[in-house]
């Protein structure tokens, strides 16, 4: 091996390039990464019984009897059975929640003057009520903005809760699943949804930005540097390969996995950049066939740990486990080609160019 890198370094460097560009086509054109209802708003609804049930099954019952489009998976396992149940709010649902939003927006306005607050004021009493009626076909009158958008919140709580009672209903007849099941229904607004992936976004760049600085701070040279962002880049697009793979959505949780796989990569490939520039025994094939030995041990532990978190996962229909697990064991993948090819091969002619 320690030969393989002294005399193929040049051609491998470029393996982990040439298997990007299909990369990005399957992760960002098609089919593409689904974003999970943390960004899109919308309801989820987790089902755990004693029997086997299809997936096919579950989304005809729902698209006949409530005529919506509807995401189902279902998970058989020798312990337990459930389905994993995604659809968008109803029609009337999201309509008050515009209403609802317009309503909250128009009592914000703290600079107003009291002329225009009483307009303000009566613009979002109209629209709570509008949002009342829509929902409850009930016709109220109110004096005091605050009380009318809290009826109006009430309201929509309501309404939620009395579609998800009458899915439940009507999945627990139709597939005589009998009384022991458990559910777990989850509601995310839109514009919440769209907040969140916001602030997650910003604080995912402002992470690799700081995480670059210190790394150029430690290491002061462009090249190594470039060496650990591409391999970085590498494994986070090989994590992201999985999760189309495994339809795997993005969200809030997925996001702070991919965090995870920028941490694992740039913990190897410091080690591997530190052992090859910092050390002066021997020459850079071998201590980079040292810090292979080292790096391959750390990746087949990690590896073992995932893989039985993810039987574990399975097993027990843990998904949130499942999810971390999954788009780690593929970053630690993407990390096995993209030190040990690029950013190895990188070093060893960047040390051997310095020397002459």
């Amino acid at each position: 091996m320690q030969d393989f890198y002294k005399n193929n370094y040049k051609k491998v460097v470029f393996i982990p390039l040439i298997l990007a560009i299909p990369l990005l086509f399957f992760v960002f054109i098609s089919p593409g990464i689904q974003q999970g209802i943390d960004i899109t708003g919308g309801n989820v609804l987790i089902i755990r019984f004693d029997k086997e049930v299809s997936t096919q099954e579950v989304t005809s019952i729902i698209e006949t009897e409530f005529g919506m489009p509807v995401d189902v998976s279902t998970i058989n396992s020798p312990t337990s059975h459930g389905a994993y149940i995604k659809y968008n709010k109803d029609e009337k649902a999201l309509e008050a929640e515009v209403l609802i939003e317009k309503a909250q927006t128009a009592l914000t306005d703290n600079n107003a003057s009291e002329s225009e607050m009483q307009k303000k004021e009566q613009e979002s009493i109209q629209f709570s009520i509008q949002a009342i009626k829509l929902l409850s076909s009930e016709d109220k009158n109110f004096t005091n903005a605050k009380v009318a958008l809290t009826e109006a919140q009430n309201a929509l709580i309501k309404f939620n809760e009395e579609f998800s009672n009458k899915l439940k209903e009507v999945l627990v007849k139709k597939l005589d699943l009998g009384e022991n099941v458990e559910f777990q229904h989850r509601s995310i607004s839109a514009t919440f949804g769209k907040a969140a992936f916001s602030s997650g976004m910003v604080i995912a760049f402002w992470a690799a930005v700081c995480l670059i600085i210190i790394i150029f701070i430690f290491f002061r040279q462009t090249i190594p540097v470039l060496g650990i962002i591409c391999a970085m880049i590498f494994d986070v697009l090989m994590a992201m390969t999985g999760m189309v793979f495994l339809q795997i959505p993005l969200s809030l949780l997925t996001i702070s996995a991919l965090l995870m796989v920028v941490a694992s990569s740039v913990d190897t490939n410091i080690m591997l950049t530190s052992k090859v520039l910092k050390e002066k025994d021997g020459t850079p094939s071998s201590r980079t066939f040292s810090a292979l030995k080292t790096g391959l041990t750390m990746n087949a532990t990690t590896l073992s740990a995932l893989i039985a978190m993810i039987v574990i996962s399975v097993l027990f229909q843990i998904e949130v486990v499942f999810q971390i697990a999954a788009i780690l064991c593929f970053g630690l993948v993407g990390d096995l080609i993209a030190t040990w090819l690029m950013n190895a091969s990188l070093l060893i002619w960047f040390t051997e160019k310095a020397k002459k």
